[in-house]
């Protein structure tokens, strides 16, 4: 097996669907320090981050939601300026209306993952934005949302796949 086999198996098990448990923005903000934090904004099959959003942003934290680039470039936007961030991506509904802006010092980064080993290496979509990104952020704390069947033996992880220092499990 290889993380393209990795990355086929684990589609197909999203592609069953999930259901996260009532808790999920709880459990996340328990695992998340207060702060600036990026957090991504999940697509269909993702452990959802709408509700974890909202806590994040009731909590007081500063939050800034990622704006993909060709290349694999990351920029950012708050959160309270990019309304309706929940509608990104669905067809028909605009996918930005925030200009991106210069990140300050961040504390956390909520980053989508599709795997997980058990030390916490973390396999991506296959783009390389968030290995892109995570070395910038210095010792910001990296939290991985990931469904209970996505923590593996082995992702076949590089050189450059990004070390997550924990994870919430959405669905349990």
């Amino acid at each position: 097996m290889d993380k393209a086999e990795v990355r086929a198996a684990v589609r197909a098990q999203r592609a069953m669907g999930h259901t996260a448990t009532p808790d999920l923005p709880q459990r996340t903000l328990a695992a998340t320090p207060t702060g600036v934090v990026c957090c991504y904004v999940s697509t269909a099959t993702e452990p959802p981050t709408p509700a974890v959003i909202e806590a994040l942003l009731t909590r007081g934290d500063d939050v800034y939601l990622p704006v993909a680039h060709p290349g694999g470039r990351l920029e950012w936007v708050r959160a309270e300026t990019a309304r309706p961030w929940q509608a990104w991506g669905v067809p028909g509904q605009p996918s930005c209306p925030a200009t991106p802006m210069r990140l300050p010092a961040v504390d956390a980064v909520i980053v989508p993952a599709l795997a997980l080993d058990r030390t916490g290496r973390r396999l991506g979509q296959g783009g390389g934005f968030y290995d892109r990104f995570l070395p910038t952020v210095g010792g910001a704390r990296k939290i991985a949302l990931v469904w209970s069947d996505e923590i593996v033996d082995n992702v076949f992880a590089e050189q450059h796949d990004a070390q997550m220092d924990t994870w919430v499990v959405a669905d349990g």
